[in-house]
């Protein structure tokens, strides 16, 4: 069936941020729509991020949901973007879920250009639960996140991919509105399928309509109003980091036997949480209660 503006929407009021699924009729190509202004907001609060830069970081933390949800659903998948803006390194961690977390380098950056387009992006995977890690670096000549993340897809992985993004942030450093498009072919697709789906993102693009206040669903709809797409499911994103005391504990416990030593008698270790800027104190107490 065509997808329908009215009917998404109201299936998706009740929701909060989720990823919809759909596929074309005839199983050639796969689209993924996020809403994600509460994750994005929640990110922002803890990265304590400037407007601008949190548009940024909130748009590479949607894009990585959705290649992680796309291509490697049940595993951990980091990206990083290493370029040459004054916002520095940005990277984005997504479990399984997708739960998403990450940090920014230089968070309350405001002289521009913030992001630049020359650099690298960085990619790995590996199982949730331990297993083979697999790193992928490629060179990106992108003006935009969507585009390094879309430059990855096509050349890395060498899969005809198609992203769009787009955080809107008020003068209050208040999310909006963040979502993003995501459009993958799959095996089978003919050059007139391919075509079809060119013609519906020439058409009008994503990140446009939903700065100008069009809800991300509502976006996906318009542009997409000529083409049969056969629901696949729907998936919850959020931002948790993942960090514990546990983990601080069992961080503490790598260090050198003189340093362990200082603890049990008496010491303490601070473990601070790379993503969220959490601290965990660490006593002789927590090592002999592990």
């Amino acid at each position: 069936m065509l997808l329908d503006e009215a009917s998404i929407r109201r299936e998706s009021e009740h929701v909060e941020d989720h990823i919809k699924r759909w596929m074309t009729v005839e199983g050639h190509f796969r689209i993924l729509t996020a809403l994600s202004t509460q994750m994005t907001q929640d990110a922002i609060s803890v990265a304590k991020t400037s407007p601008l830069v949190s548009e940024l970081y909130g748009r590479l933390l949607t894009g990585s949901a959705l290649l992680q949800l796309a291509q490697s659903p049940i595993d951990r998948v980091q990206c990083s973007l290493d370029h040459s803006g004054t916002a520095g390194t940005l990277l984005a961690d997504v479990w399984p879920g997708p739960c998403v977390r990450g940090r920014v380098e230089h968070a309350q950056s405001t002289q521009a250009p913030l992001y630049g387009g020359d650099g690298n992006i960085h990619v790995s995977r590996q199982p949730a639960r331990g297993g083979e890690l697999y790193q992928s670096v490629s060179p990106m000549h992108a003006s935009s996140v969507a585009g390094a993340l879309q430059h990855f897809t096509m050349e890395s992985e060498q899969v005809i991919t198609f992203i769009s993004l787009a955080t809107v942030v008020d003068d209050d450093g208040q999310v909006t509105m963040s979502g993003g498009l995501f459009v993958q072919a799959l095996p089978g697709m003919t050059d007139e399928d391919l075509s079809k789906i060119k013609g519906c993102l020439a058409q009008a693009e994503f990140e446009d309509l939903v700065v100008a206040g069009d809800h991300p669903f509502d976006a996906s709809a318009a542009i997409f109003n000529d083409v049969d797409w056969i629901e696949t499911g729907t998936d919850p994103i959020l931002y948790r980091c993942r960090c514990s005391k546990q983990a601080a504990v069992g961080a503490v416990r790598t260090l050198s036997s003189d340093e362990l030593a200082a603890v049990r008698a008496g010491a303490t270790e601070t473990v601070t949480c790379e993503f969220c800027g959490t601290d965990y104190i660490v006593s002789a107490v927590d090592l002999d209660a592990s």
